[in-house]
């Protein structure tokens, strides 16, 4: 059952529904349900614009775009958790960022020590120092990208175009090294935990709300057109912006204590509960 109560706002349309995908429309298991699948698609039909907005990269987001129905009907993704905006349909990028050069020597010498590894994303690839990690080939499975390994990031790599990098370790040692980096990189990048394993280091300011106040500015809407879902740390600023601030029964209580509604768990298909609950103006739902 949804763990809070709250008068929902009535939406006409078009309205903007923006939605995290780990933890949020994916179940434990790594898959959506047809349940949530089937709701998401008759918001779509009734005049929703949908963003999906992630940390994954895009090419990682395009396999659950399509499964949700972007393919007919549009729609937006924002990927690396506000790094890059992009229109679905046309593939055109609206907005991108990418981390600056004095951040990647700190980041390289974090993530040489002991039980540390570097990932980032180049093109299609998932670029790391170590293709054994265990850890990268997590960010491989969900993405579906290929591993390509490099002896050294600073020199391998583009730097100019790295959208972020995440430094995976044991998550025992995580809380220690986030505060470490963004002491060390305070004013160039932010560094936050996506998962407990995994530290993103990003640009300063990304974020999926930022990306989304651009999107409802090209879209001639406002906030007041925006309903957010999300689990993560990462999502807390859309569920802040949200007219509809939607937060998974499985997220962290910061993330909880912020949001309009908690849903179930994704385990619960709690997403699929509280937006068949809406009933947005206009349709049968």
């Amino acid at each position: 059952m949804i763990m809070n109560s709250f008068p929902f706002p009535v939406f006409t349309f078009p309205f903007l529904l923006a939605l995290d995908v780990d933890g949020t429309l994916t179940r434990p298991d790594g898959t959506i349900s047809e349940r949530t699948i089937e709701v998401i698609k008759r918001f779509q039909k009734e005049g929703a614009r949908l963003c999906i907005a992630s940390g994954r990269p895009p090419l990682g987001i395009a396999p659950v775009a399509k499964l949700l129905g972007m393919d007919e009907f549009g729609g937006y993704i924002i990927g690396f958790n506000g790094g890059v905006l992009m229109d679905y349909s046309s593939g055109e990028i609206l907005y991108t960022a990418s981390l600056p050069e004095e951040s990647l020597p700190i980041i390289a010498e974090c993530s040489r020590r002991p039980g540390h590894t570097v990932l980032t994303y180049v093109g299609n690839e998932i670029c790391t120092e170590d293709a054994t990690d265990p850890y990268v080939h997590i960010s491989h499975q969900r993405n579906g990208m290929p591993i390509r390994e490099v002896n050294d990031i600073l020199a391998d790599l583009p730097l100019r175009t790295l959208p972020k990098c995440i430094i995976t370790s044991d998550p025992c040692e995580m809380p220690a090294l986030q505060r470490e980096v963004t002491a060390r990189l305070y004013g160039i990048a932010d560094a936050y935990l996506s998962e407990a394993y995994f530290m993103e280091v990003v640009p300063r300011g990304t974020d999926k709300a930022d990306a989304l106040v651009r999107l409802l500015d090209y879209l001639g809407l406002s906030h007041e057109n925006l309903i957010a879902a999300g689990d993560g740390h990462n999502d807390m600023g859309m569920i802040r912006l949200a007219s509809l601030g939607i937060a998974m029964g499985n997220a962290h209580p910061d993330v909880r204590d912020v949001a309009d509604v908690v849903a179930p768990s994704n385990a619960e298909d709690g997403l699929a509960q509280v937006l068949e609950k809406h009933r947005p103006k206009g349709t049968d739902m």
